[in-house]
């Protein structure tokens, strides 16, 4: 395998692999970083903004069923006998709009009269099961409950009724008046949760029971039957916070807060999936991965651009004569090494032109080495313009030149060395430049099949010796 390729495979391999090590070390770092904000910082601050947006929604209900227990003019209307209905009706219907609440209701212990905003709908019965409600809140002394129930006089949903009693004057018990929400409502609410802080959120009474949830929530139930929450009992039904951590029966991760609402006498649990959570910084971690990988290819193809422009760069140095232009000796030989391998020998197919120019010295001596530059500037470019495109042509050295022709008979070989002789001779810019013509001499020789690289280079090197020693600007061959 060539130095480049290993080179350019090794500098790939590092690349790739500080780029993938980077990406996964800061993935381990943002998992890291991401579950210590999760758990100090954004969960708890969760927790809070969801408690504010419950008290809103919830609590604020609660505060308007107790207006409603304290309000001295329902106390009087039930006290002087009941008497008008239109007064109690126009007044639940003043809170149900004023608050925007599913409903609003007074029972009365006097005459067990159920009242709506609508009036008179329901004489309460202590043998009907269905207003059981009523007879064990009077036997609580609580002043208020919360209670989750169907009404067949209110249509088919479930409602979250907030009751308060109805003290006289003299404390006595006179009746339970307050406020019903549609659990539709609510629901939507714990959704909103999910989707906006990816929790779930849902309420458990001081049983363990799980009485307000979205629908989407994969519990239901007790939390004693529940893996995983099952033996955080003690500190889920506490008055106090806590954040635990628990699986559940597949394995699931979670993290969860709770919170007691004295006013509710709920406890308010928000979990947070791990997996859940993480997906967001795993498709990250796969984003940044890959554009990555992305940025480091095209680095690799950049660096392989640049080597091979540089390498024909070089290898342009390496195999060109820097005065002329030209093939120097080293690329002519490689070149003419591949011309014989091709030619597989054909007789007087190849032909090799061995050049000099005569008396150079003299140029030099009498004109200056930079006009004896210019000279073979000017040669070296007359040669070559004689030429087929497909022909090559080197500064052999010094004032030599040699050429190699493809396909061409030795006849029509001495006829290009006439032409190229003739081309020189009378070239005006030379002439101009030494004040006479200049001459060449020149040794032309056919490749034989016999004949090395290094054989017909020496044979016809001898021709061109010859041709000097005849008296110059002359063609021999070899």
């Amino acid at each position: 395998m060539a130095l480049k390729y290993k080179v350019l495979i090794i500098i790939s391999t590092l690349l790739l692999t500080a780029s993938i090590t980077s990406s996964i070390i800061n993935f381990r770092l943002d998992v890291k970083s991401a579950q210590d904000q999760l758990i100090n910082v954004s969960l708890p601050l969760s927790v809070d903004n969801i408690y504010t947006e419950i008290q809103q929604r919830m609590i604020e209900p609660l505060i308007v069923s107790s207006l409603m227990g304290h309000d001295t003019f329902l106390k009087d209307w039930l006290l002087s006998g009941e008497k008008d209905i239109k007064q109690i009706e126009k007044y639940l219907l003043a809170i149900q709009n004023k608050y925007n609440v599913f409903t609003t209701f007074l029972v009365s212990d006097f005459t067990k009269n159920y009242y709506h905003s609508s009036g008179l709908i329901d004489v309460i019965n202590e043998k009907n099961k269905d207003d059981a409600w009523f007879f064990n809140f009077k036997n609580s002394a609580k002043d208020y409950e919360i209670n989750l129930d169907y009404n067949q006089n209110l249509g088919s949903s479930l409602i979250m009724f907030i009751n308060y009693g109805v003290m006289d004057y003299a404390k006595q018990f006179i009746g339970v008046t307050g406020i019903g929400i549609e659990l539709l409502d609510i629901e939507k609410m714990l959704h909103s949760f999910k989707q906006k802080y990816k929790y779930d959120v849902y309420f458990v009474n001081k049983k363990g029971e799980i009485i307000l949830f979205s629908k989407y929530l994969n519990k239901r139930g007790n939390i004693t039957s529940i893996k995983g929450l099952n033996l955080f009992e003690d500190k889920i039904l506490s008055d106090k916070a806590y954040l635990i951590e628990y699986k559940d029966e597949h394995d699931n991760e979670y993290f969860l807060n709770t919170k007691y609402i004295d006013k509710l006498d709920l406890h308010l649990l928000v979990e947070i999936n791990k997996k859940e959570y993480m997906e967001e910084i795993k498709s990250k971690f796969y984003t940044n991965l890959a554009f990555s990988i992305l940025v480091t290819l095209i680095i690799v193809f950049i660096i392989i651009y640049v080597i091979n422009i540089y390498q024909k760069q070089l290898e342009n140095i390496a195999g060109e004569d820097t005065l002329t232009s030209l093939a120097n000796r080293r690329k002519f030989n490689e070149d003419f090494e591949k011309v014989i391998k091709n030619s597989h020998k054909k007789t007087n197919k190849v032909l090799l032109f061995l050049i000099d120019i005569d008396d150079f010295k003299y140029v030099n001596d009498t004109y200056g080495h930079l006009i004896g530059d210019q000279v073979l500037k000017r040669v070296a470019l007359v040669l070559k313009a004689s030429l087929r495109k497909n022909d090559k042509i080197a500064r052999w050295g010094g004032e030599e030149f040699a050429i190699l022709l493809e396909d061409t008979s030795l006849e029509n070989g001495l006829h290009i060395a006439e032409k190229l002789s003739a081309a020189i001779k009378t070239d005006v810019q030379i002439q101009e430049m030494i004040e006479k013509p200049l001459t060449l001499s020149m040794g032309v020789g056919a490749l034989k099949s016999s004949d090395s690289q290094d054989g017909l280079i020496q044979k016809v090197d001898k021709a061109l010796y010859r041709a000097k020693e005849q008296g110059k600007d002359s063609i021999v061959t070899a």
